[in-house]
Parts: C-alpha cells; structure tokens; sequence
C-alpha cells in the first residue's frame, strides 16, 4: 500500500488520469447525444399515426425541389377510386410573434378544415380559410406561448407575411410542430404558385393497382408516386443504425484507452525501476508486484473514467445550449443513463487492465540483481 502511495504521487499520474479522461470524455458525449436522440424515438413511438395508407406525388428527389401544377389536385379529385386529395407547399420561414423568433415549418394546404379532418386533428379555435389566417400545432403553440387570435409574421427570402392565428390543433403526430397556411398564403410568401406534393388517398374497396395506374396516367414526366411510410419505424431504423455505429465507435475508443494504458505501465515501470527492484530484494513476491502495477492503472482508469464521463456530459451541454441559443429551432437536452455511466466505467477499466498486463508481466519476472547498481 505505500509503495502504491508513492507512485500516485508521481507527478504523471495526474496526466495519465487526464489521458484516460479524454478518451471517456469522447464516449460519454456520443452516448448522451444518443440517450437524447432514443428519448425523442420513444416519444414520436408514443404518437398516433396516421390512419389509412396515403400516397404522395412528387415532382422530384424530395420534397424540397419538387414542383407540381396545383390545378393535378383537381384532375385527381375527379378519378373513380380516389378519395380525399390535398395539394401542398411545404417550407422553412423564419416567424416572429412579438419578440420572440424562430424557425417553424410552413405547411400550406388547398383545404386547411379538410387536412385537419383527414389527419384526425383536435382543433381549438376555427380552422384558416383565407391567406390571412393560420393555424398552429400544438408543440409550436406550447413552446412559443402562442394562442388564438396572436399575430405572427412570416418571412421567406425577403418576403412577408403577416397572419391571425384562428386555431391550435393537435393530432399527436409530427405535424403538430407545424404551421398550417392555406395553399395561397404560401404561394403569396414564397412567390411561387407550385406545390411541394400532392398527398391522396383511396376510397374503400379501391383496387390499389388499377388506381394508381390511372393516378399515373395523369402525371406529367418527372413525377412519381410515393407510398408514405411509417415514420415510428423508420425512426428506429435510424435509431439502430447509430446504436451500431456507436458499437465500433467505442471499440476504437477502447483500443485507444489499453494502448494508452499499456504506455502508462511501461512509463510506470521504467520509471520506478529502481523501487520495483529494492521490493524484490526485501522479498515482495512477483504475484505482489504485478498486482501493484495493476492496481495503480485501475486507480488511473477509474478516476479518469469518472472524470471525463463527467466533462464529456457537461461539455455536450454546453455547446447543445449555446446552439439553442444561436439557432432557437434546435432544441437538444443531452444526458446519460446511470447504466450507460456504469457501463462507460467498466469497459474503460476492463481495457486499460488489458492494456496494462503486458508489462506488468515484465515487471514481475525481473530479478531484483539487474540494475541496482
């Protein structure tokens, strides 16, 4: 015990802690990133989807550059299997509501009361009926205190808009932290009279070959037809993708925590060479000498796991908080669970013991005779 005194007293084992630090500091940031990331999964899991399976055309790769001849909503209306058909622009606008700003989705639609109808919707208030007027999902209203009859200004590439908020909905699906315009507020802001996509469904009964075959008779060249998919699942798709990445990131990490670990032994060793041997000489066994190498690194692992679990978490914050300070529209609140600390702890140990045995092996075979004079 007090030659274990003596070498973590030794001026490097603050920086071998330090060492160790870092590299936790690294895994414990990206698993709180991802504890965050899980968290907001569960949540939009807990979200009603929407019922009945919808169709949207586009008119290119995604929804940002695809353009569509509103008047196709019209042409679709009028075929035999489809049913309800919304013609919609979809855009980023930066909104103020007295002095409060930020960034919100826009959604413009060509029937506000159908679309809401169609996704089930909650409303509190009426529903926009003209291009002075929205509505505001519930996780916008909630987190900007806007309400009914609150004055919000809409502005997009130098234009703008100023609207009367009519009606709060809620439908418990990702559209509640949208603003919904009718189709005409949004072409008068953007300037352009072309829909993002044109979203339809089917009557009951339809034949789903025979009508998608007649939607696609009617579409111009570029456009396609998408079947909507699942946003929960696709979600924990994503969501396992980035536990895998997470696996061989904290491989490399723990390959990088035994290398340092096992150049901390060897530092430790050659530069106490001389306690080491005069041990020997008053009989400590070899079994002694091993263990108090050991020892010393679980010591150094620990603290430095510690450590940066603690700086890393912390450090993750920070900057989460200053982006939602410079950016109000990202909102992250990164943390780590008690079996992710517990687990960043036990993995760092179990590779700095790994890297450290090595030359503690070394150590304890040296004879006491070599190199004490």
């Amino acid at each position: 015990m007090l030659y274990l005194k003596i070498f973590l007293r030794r001026n490097d084992t603050s920086h071998s802690i330090l060492i160790i630090a870092l590299l936790a500091a690294m895994l414990a940031s990206a698993y709180s990133i991802n504890s965050f990331l899980n968290a907001q999964i569960e949540a939009l899991a807990s979200l009603r989807e929407p019922a009945g399976k919808k169709y949207v055309i586009l008119g290119g790769e995604s929804i940002s550059n695809s353009r569509l001849n509103p008047l196709l909503a019209d042409s679709l209306r009028s075929l035999q299997h489809i049913g309800n058909v919304t013609a919609e622009r979809i855009f980023w606008s930066n909104v103020s509501v007295g002095p409060i700003r930020f960034e919100s989705l826009v959604r413009g639609v060509s029937n506000v009361k159908e679309f809401l109808s169609m996704r089930k919707a909650y409303l509190n208030g009426s529903a926009a009926t003209n291009m002075a007027e929205a509505v505001i999902g519930e996780l916008v209203s909630k987190a900007y205190s806007i309400g009914v009859g609150s004055k919000i200004h809409l502005t997009y590439n130098g234009r703008s808009l100023i609207l009367t908020v009519t009606g709060l909905f809620r439908t418990q699906t990702e559209i509640d932290s949208e603003i919904i315009v009718p189709i005409v507020a949004a072409f008068n802001l953007t300037g352009e009279e072309e829909a993002s996509l044109i979203e339809f469904s089917l009557k009951a009964g339809a034949d789903v070959s025979e009508a998608l075959k007649e939607v696609a008779g009617l579409l111009p060249r570029d456009a396609r037809i998408v079947c909507t998919q699942q946003p929960t699942l696709f979600a924990r798709q994503i969501n396992t993708q980035i536990i895998r990445f997470l696996a061989f990131w904290s491989l490399a990490v723990h390959a990088v925590v035994a290398s340092a670990s096992y150049i901390i032994a060897t530092r430790l060793i050659e530069e106490t060479s001389y306690e080491i041997r005069m041990l020997m000489a008053l009989g400590a066994r070899r079994l002694s000498i091993f263990t108090l190498i050991i020892s010393y690194i679980i010591i150094v692992a620990t603290s430095g796991s510690i450590l940066g679990s603690a700086l890393g978490l912390i450090g993750t914050q920070m900057i989460s908080a200053a982006l939602s300070w410079l950016t109000p529209s990202i909102r992250m609140a990164p943390f780590l669970e008690p079996q992710q600390a517990l687990q960043i702890l036990l993995t760092t140990i179990f590779s700095a013991i790994m890297g450290c045995i090595p030359p503690a092996h070394r150590a304890a075979k040296m004879k006491y005779t070599e190199r004490l004079l």
